[in-house]
């Protein structure tokens, strides 16, 4: 039985691995890189100058003094008077590799270094003494190295002066002639080798940060496609919107994320299109009241909600937009408050809200007087949901902007007025951990959960491709308006967008 493999499969012993899976992990490793380049560029700051301070602490100049001579034995020959003759040169192969050998062995003994302890009136011995001998001759250099370069010098010759006392039971009588005399050094043989430490201390640090961004990729799990919102959380996708972009202008334009501006492009209003026809098909012939909501701010909720209301109104529907998010509202800023003052307004009892038109949108916007109470007495006063009963009769659709369900309760008491909820997920933004438990807290209070909505779709370097036939090709200057999110004293983020331009970039006024 053979088994039919795809152009974008390969086949493992497992199962089947997706390229555009291992895709991903290449880019959580882009958008990890992007995210947290300064993290290498500060710890290879960090591990660098830790290892250049610790060479330079550590660094000890060594001195060097060296002599060269031969060594001869004495001769078994007797002179003219009977006696043993003089010290004369005396060499075989046989002797010179003895020399070789344990001349070396003597220099390192404690028997020697004790006589020059006691010549020198030292408690201990602070210089390497080392022998090299050339092969098959009796010729040997003999090395000291110290850091004190008089003393290392006085013990050279301390250990030409006594090594025939500790050598003459080992190899006979023996007697040193000098070729190269030693000289006290003036000049240390050691250099500090800071270049290569600090080197060594950047590496590193760049390669703790790589690891932390190989880390931060593998336990990266945020929703990239509408596969994603079906199989990492139960859901129904009902739309993806993509990330709008502004070609760059010298000029001020207007960059408002809304369907009534030409700059948004065909392909986000297609897709807005395509979102209403599913959502509409969602819902049920009894769902009036849509509650929009997201788990954290900066995915996009209040122009989402926004705009699918227009559409909505473009099709010939009665509908009023609720700013449900009392705490920082992003709805009346999109719209500005110039044109929403626009029209009568109705105001109900208490002042506790006024409905005013929004022309250009073709809807109405309901918005709390927050000055007369306090905004949780707003939200949880019996009067919320009566006022929402009441306009249902007015309204075909009624469309509510909450606070993020994921970070204050708000959302979920407002829930419980509201026929069902769209949920709005920003592409590759929130843990899918903080998604689930934003959607059980919704789910708690019985609202149903019509589907959700993956917004921001970008494509390109640091993005997943194009799977959606959305996009804006060919701007190589552009503005890119994007959501940002900070924490402030309100209930924990200031929401907006920002753009960047070049290298530089500026934060805009809050329009979501």
């Amino acid at each position: 039985m053979s088994t039919h493999k795809t152009n974008n499969e390969k086949a493992t012993d497992s199962g089947t691995v997706s390229i555009k899976d291992i895709g991903f992990h290449f880019s959580d490793l882009w958008r990890g890189f992007v995210k947290f380049w300064w993290v290498i560029a500060v710890l290879s700051i960090l591990f660098g100058g830790a290892m250049f301070y610790k060479s330079y602490v550590n660094f000890t100049p060594q001195y060097t003094a060296s002599a060269t001579f031969t060594v001869h034995t004495q001769n078994a020959t007797l002179s003219g008077d009977g006696n043993i003759s003089a010290y004369s040169f005396y060499y075989d192969r046989n002797t010179a590799d003895q020399l070789s050998t344990v001349f070396p062995y003597i220099l390192q003994s404690k028997v020697l270094q004790r006589t020059v302890c006691e010549d020198l009136k030292l408690q201990s011995l602070p210089v390497t003494i080392s022998a090299t001998s050339v092969s098959e001759t009796n010729m040997i250099t003999l090395t000291t190295t110290g850091s004190d370069p008089q003393l290392t010098y006085d013990v050279l010759l301390s250990v030409i002066e006594n090594y025939s006392s500790v050598t003459e039971y080992v190899i006979g009588q023996t007697k040193l002639v000098m070729i190269s005399p030693p000289e006290v050094p003036v000049s240390p043989t050691n250099t500090l080798a800071w270049r290569r430490t600090t080197l060594k201390g950047v590496l590193a640090g760049i390669a703790i940060g790589m690891l932390w961004i190989l880390v931060y990729a593998i336990i990266r799990h945020t929703v990239r496609t509408k596969e994603d919102i079906k199989q990492e959380l139960n859901q129904k996708c009902l739309g993806v919107l993509p990330q709008v972009m502004f070609k760059r202008y010298r000029r001020k334009i207007n960059t408002d994320i809304l369907i009534t501006n030409p700059r948004v492009g065909n392909a986000f209003l297609e897709s807005l299109r395509l979102t209403r026809d599913a959502v509409s098909n969602s819902l049920k012939d009894t769902d009036k009241v849509i509650m929009v909501t997201s788990t954290a701010p900066g995915e996009g909720k209040s122009v989402t909600t926004l705009n699918l209301a227009a559409m909505f109104a473009r099709a010939e529907k009665r509908v009023l937009v609720v700013d449900g998010d009392l705490r920082n509202s992003g709805i009346s800023k999109l719209l500005h408050r110039n044109e929403a003052e626009d029209g009568a307004a109705e105001y109900g009892a208490d002042v506790l809200f006024k409905i005013s038109r929004a022309q250009s949108l073709d809807l109405d916007l309901l918005e709390f007087n927050t000055k007369t109470e306090s905004i949780e007495k707003l939200i949880r006063k019996a009067s919320f949901k009566n006022i929402i009963e009441d306009l249902r009769h007015k309204y075909d659709l009624i469309f509510i902007d909450t606070p993020p369900c994921g970070i204050i309760s708000d959302a979920a008491i407002i829930a419980e007025a509201a026929d069902a909820v769209l949920y709005v997920i920003r592409q590759d933004s929130v843990m899918n951990t903080s998604i689930r438990q934003g959607i059980s807290t919704l789910l708690a209070t019985d609202v149903r959960l019509a589907g959700c909505l993956l917004n921001g779709v970008v494509g390109g370097i640091g993005g997943y491709g194009n799977d959606y036939g959305y996009g804006y090709g060919g701007y190589r200057k552009y503005h890119r308006y994007k959501y940002y999110s900070r924490y402030n004293s309100k209930y924990g983020y200031n929401r907006g967008y920002g753009y960047s331009r070049g290298k530089s970039s500026k934060k805009k006024e809050v329009q979501e």
